[in-house]
């Protein structure tokens, strides 16, 4: 809970710092930026859950994720960025609260540009449990994307991307075993834990104040 708090502190901190603050350098080469997006992913592919009778089961990825974040940092010659981002991500089965470093590249300084990006991080939260699996927690995120941005003004952008994000979710699965006995059948559940691979493709929108 305290992460919690904390994280939503940072949030609304970093949304009210001034958008318009520069580096102080000889040549204002280097500028700050706010960026703040929100979009939504989609599950894909599948992951592996309790073995039963030797046989894995596998579950389909059929999460759907809500994500809020804005990203604080510095743009180098109006083309290179480096920050830090924290958000919110409402899925169907939980709750997470993604941290990330975050580096993107503009095509062109110029405003009318694609770009690139990538978000490596940690996604602190907890994936509630369900028929199928375990409850889980966050562990390594990371994630990549492909956009336009376009200027709406001197002092704001608008950007859509495309992406694909991996979450790492720390869980338990069990090796289940029907045992027959003298006096019937029964059931053994040894649990062992490991980390299930999700993976995400979605989209976002966002504006940025260069």
């Amino acid at each position: 809970m305290e992460k919690r708090v904390l994280t939503i502190i940072v949030i609304f901190f970093f949304s009210w710092f001034p958008v318009n603050a520069q580096y102080n350098s000889s040549d204002k080469s280097l500028t700050y930026f706010n960026k703040t997006e929100g979009g939504i992913s989609f599950g894909v592919g599948s992951f592996k859950t309790n073995i039963y009778n030797g046989i894995q089961k596998k579950i389909r990825n059929d999460e759907i994720v809500i994500t809020f974040q804005t990203i604080n940092g510095f743009r180098y010659m109006n083309k290179l960025s480096l920050g830090v981002s924290v958000g919110v991500e409402k899925w169907q089965n939980g709750l997470f609260w993604p941290i990330y470093g975050y580096l993107g590249y503009a095509l062109k300084p110029e405003g009318n540009t694609f770009f690139g990006n990538i978000y490596l991080g940690y996604g602190i939260g907890t994936r509630y449990s369900s028929t199928y699996y375990e409850q889980g927690k966050g562990a390594f995120a990371l994630s990549i994307g492909l956009g336009y941005q376009m200027n709406i003004s001197k002092k704001l952008r608008f950007m859509y991307e495309i992406f694909y994000k991996y979450q790492a979710v720390e869980s338990t699965y069990f090796r289940i075993n029907d045992v027959t006995t003298d006096t019937g059948t029964i059931q053994t559940k040894t649990p062992v834990d490991y980390k299930v691979p999700l993976h995400f493709v979605g989209f976002k929108i966002g504006i940025c104040f260069p």
